[in-house]
């Protein structure tokens, strides 16, 4: 199982505002070109779109609230993983925000994603 943690970045955002913006994932189309819209399907804990003719998808797994948002694969996924979205307040109005992955990849999905993931 590989095991990515990003890099810690700083928000001008509140906690509870980062986590709303990740805690529903119909939130995720709004910011989607239009030609795109129709290719997704989404609701309060799913998503899946289509992309070159294979269906990937994820749904929540966990919410804890102001802090972490949880996602997993979900339908015809590539590989099995665990998408993590934290968030630390700072003070009110800002929050340290990093993204954890784990995923089982094979070799060749290692050289495919492997430098991009990280």
């Amino acid at each position: 199982m590989e095991e990515i943690t990003g890099k810690t970045i700083v928000l001008k955002k509140p906690s509870y505002a980062i986590y709303s913006a990740f805690s529903d994932l119909r939130n995720v189309t709004a910011g989607l070109p239009e030609q795109y819209k129709d290719k997704v399907t989404v609701d309060q804990d799913t998503i899946v779109g289509k992309v070159q003719n294979f269906e990937l998808g994820m749904k929540v797994n966990n919410r804890t609230p102001f802090s972490r948002v949880d996602f997993e694969q979900y339908g015809q996924a590539l590989f099995p993983f665990l998408l993590s979205f934290i968030m630390e307040p700072a003070d009110d109005n800002t929050t340290y925000f990093h993204i954890e992955l784990r995923a089982q990849l094979n070799t060749v999905m290692k050289m495919m994603f492997g430098k991009k993931l990280h």
